[in-house]
């Protein structure tokens, strides 16, 4: 028996287990685990350089699928860097947002003035350092519902103003 037959008959009796297991790993992205099932026995037919044993099959199947899913992710990602990249590289060339954004943090900064300075220093910790409650009750060694009361009271404090100015 050669390759083909084996992998025709593989093919058969698996696709859909193939299919399943690539699309739960998509997220359920039906068409792209079909085009990846496909390009998947497309390179082992075209491969006339290897000898395909049935008993590991199985196992040379789940290895190729998990590298075409992990090239996927891999083209996914880049491709993303490569948006993120030429949105900023695009904002760069427009000073107008960077005003903005520095007109926006400052008239913060003017609201933050006019709060209690722990509600004030919570607030900041919370909004420039990104910092969780948690994170902020550990930092200035306060409780962690009176870390929490002063981030709402700050919150609420800021909104009123930015909404009344």
């Amino acid at each position: 028996m050669n390759n083909c037959d084996v992998i025709e008959r593989y093919y058969r009796d698996h696709r859909d287990e193939l299919l399943a297991f690539v699309s739960s790993r998509l997220g359920g992205d039906a068409m792209t685990a079909e085009d990846m099932v496909q390009e998947l026995f497309l390179r082992l037919l075209s491969d006339d350089r290897r000898v395909i044993v049935e008993a590991t099959l199985p196992s040379l199947v789940y290895t190729m699928a998990r590298r075409l899913l992990v090239d996927h992710f891999r083209r996914r990602q880049q491709q993303r860097l490569y948006e993120q990249q030429h949105s900023l590289s695009a904002m760069a060339d427009d000073p107008l947002p960077a005003i903005y954004f520095r007109d926006a943090v400052a008239h913060i900064e003017r609201r933050l003035d006019r709060l209690p300075q722990p509600c004030a220093e919570v607030y900041r910790l919370h909004l420039y350092g990104g910092m969780k409650v948690a994170d902020i009750t550990r930092q200035l060694g306060m409780d962690y519902k009176a870390v929490e009361y002063r981030l709402g009271q700050a919150r609420r404090e800021v909104r009123r103003l930015l909404h009344t100015s």
